[in-house]
């Protein structure tokens, strides 16, 4: 059986995002970002800035599912900042598909400093649920225990908390 090279296209259009994409996407922080001109372009999903030092690293936990209602697999990513102090800051991407390919939507979403990720997913409606410690204000630098259970959706391109 042979496909039209619209069918093929078709297909292609509704692959779902993959951890090799994320790896090799280039994210961006947005202008108040410390890097200059705020994109982080991962290779092999590691980059590190020249000018600031920073290393960017996509954090293993990652989640595909359609955030936006159009049957494509879309992704969350989280990319971690090891700046040479000791902090890890960690941040949110939704990355849409759009004709197979990786598209950020919006700014990134900030989770706080040496976060610990327990647990990343989007449900069939579109719902981004994470489940994280980070610090809270009586917690030292080493240790967070603060327990959050945030969960996002898409809405007017832009990553929108729901949690109330």
């Amino acid at each position: 059986m042979l496909l039209s090279v619209a069918a093929l296209l078709a297909l292609a259009a509704m692959a779902p995002l993959t951890r090799a994409q994320l790896e090799t996407f280039a994210y961006d922080l947005g202008a108040t970002s410390s890097v200059e001109g705020g994109k982080v372009p991962l290779v092999n999903g590691r980059w590190m800035d020249p000018v600031g030092g920073s290393t960017f690293t996509l954090h293993p936990t990652h989640a595909i599912g359609d955030l936006d209602g159009d049957g494509n697999a879309d992704a969350v990513a989280l990319l971690v900042e090891a700046s040479g102090g000791t902090g890890s800051f960690y941040y949110m991407f939704a990355v849409m598909n759009l004709d197979g390919g990786p598209v950020q939507l919006g700014e990134p979403e900030w989770l706080g400093d040496r976060t610990v990720v327990q647990r990343l997913s989007i449900d069939r409606k579109g719902i981004i649920s994470i489940r994280y410690v980070t610090h809270g204000d009586d917690d030292p630098a080493c240790c967070p225990t603060m327990k959050i259970e945030d969960r996002y959706r898409v809405e007017k391109g832009k990553l929108i908390g729901i949690t109330q």
